[in-house]
């Protein structure tokens, strides 16, 4: 019985610290001035979820993916993908157009100032059987393609959250 039981709390001891570490894209404190949301840092840029938003690792070129506090990822209804990687076009723009081409969306004529970075905000059509992205903002910053990804079946469903996280994002300096 008393190999049972140390077997069962060294597997969870083990998976508490495993969650513990800091993974190095994606670091997670609470926010402390409002606990329904979370001060991030990805390494080059921080940000702050969107109320009642909460942040799951990811990987490969995905940094973040942003889900309601009352769903878990993959079954949601509506989440932010943070994706970022070298860019394949010359200008942000030219990666709004092709990605809004691939989407069958449209690049809005209004830019978005990301703190202090112009980027483009392209909407697509919603698919009403899954999740997809239906509202995206493209922004080059220091070298990288960032790309806030909102996907919803229902055209609207993100916008808020959207427009939230882009108010709280910071650049951080390269140099440091």
């Amino acid at each position: 019985m008393f190999r049972n039981c140390f077997a069962v709390f060294l597997v969870l001891s083990s998976a508490c610290l495993a969650y513990a570490q800091t993974d190095k894209r994606l670091d997670v404190k609470p926010d402390p001035t409002d606990p329904s949301r979370f001060q991030c840092d990805i390494g080059f840029a921080t940000f702050t979820t969107p109320k009642s938003w909460r942040p799951n690792r990811s990987g490969k070129s995905t940094y973040a993916i942003l889900t309601q506090e009352s769903e878990t990822y993959p079954n949601v209804s509506k989440m932010i993908s943070i994706d970022v990687g070298k860019p394949v076009d010359p200008t942000a723009k030219a990666i709004a157009e092709a990605f809004a081409k691939t989407w069958k969306g449209s690049v809005q004529e209004k830019t978005v100032q990301v703190d202090g970075q112009t980027g483009y905000r392209i909407k697509c059509p919603p698919s009403p059987n899954k999740v997809q992205p239906i509202d995206c903002i493209v922004v080059l910053n220091d070298g990288r393609a960032v790309l806030l990804i909102a996907g919803a079946k229902k055209t609207g469903d993100t916008d808020e959250a959207l427009n939230e996280l882009v108010k709280s994002w910071k650049w951080k300096n390269a140099s440091k």
